[in-house]
């Protein structure tokens, strides 16, 4: 009796998503800034990692690291006292086509990223938030192609701003190649 094939486990589906870099609503005691936040696709556990893009250094910086359960609205007004706007953000709230419902996380830096600094040029907030990526993820020289494994995606950023000047979309489309569906992630930044 020969034996039956058994069939190789399907590829695990690359995660791409968005982060914030927030901090505290005004008058809550103590303060706290650089509270890391990840806004993802689908549920995520503790301890996976994800590096980061720093687009205006033209690479990926690993890593943050689930550090939470999912984070509903609540937890994050009551628990982590953030402003509407930053949970607004979050819940990418402003987008009324947003590419996905976000679950949204409190991370930890770890490794590089633990003391990274970025870029100081006028115009860049890399370190607000921006690309999360696959902790294995390299970016291009040119900053134009996302590498992981085997798998190449071009990477396409749009900036639009948000109504009544109050904030920007930004809008990252990750085309894989040759050809395949786009992955996007949005991620919003609302004035405070």
């Amino acid at each position: 009796m020969a034996a039956e094939p058994t069939p190789a486990p399907a590829a695990e589906a690359l995660v791409f998503g968005g982060w914030r870099n927030l901090q505290t609503e005004a008058g809550y005691q103590p303060a706290q800034r650089n509270l890391a936040f990840a806004m993802l696709p689908q549920a995520a556990t503790r301890g996976d990692r994800f590096a980061i893009l720093d687009r205006e250094g033209k690479r990926t910086v690993c890593c943050l690291q689930v550090a939470s359960e999912s984070l509903g609205v609540a937890a994050l007004r009551e628990q982590y006292h953030l402003p509407q706007a930053g949970v607004t953000d979050l819940s990418n709230g402003r987008s009324p086509a947003r590419p996905y419902l976000p679950h949204v996380y409190a991370m930890q830096r770890v490794d590089e990223l633990a003391d990274y600094g970025f870029a100081d040029v006028a115009g860049a907030y890399s370190d607000l938030g921006g690309l999360l990526l696959p902790d294995a993820a390299a970016l291009a020289a040119d900053g134009t192609e996302v590498r992981v494994g085997e798998g190449h995606y071009r990477l396409q950023f749009h900036r639009q701003p948000l109504a009544d000047d109050d904030g920007a979309l930004d809008r990252y489309t990750l085309q894989v190649l040759p050809a395949g569906d786009p992955v996007v992630v949005e991620v919003p930044f609302g004035t405070y």
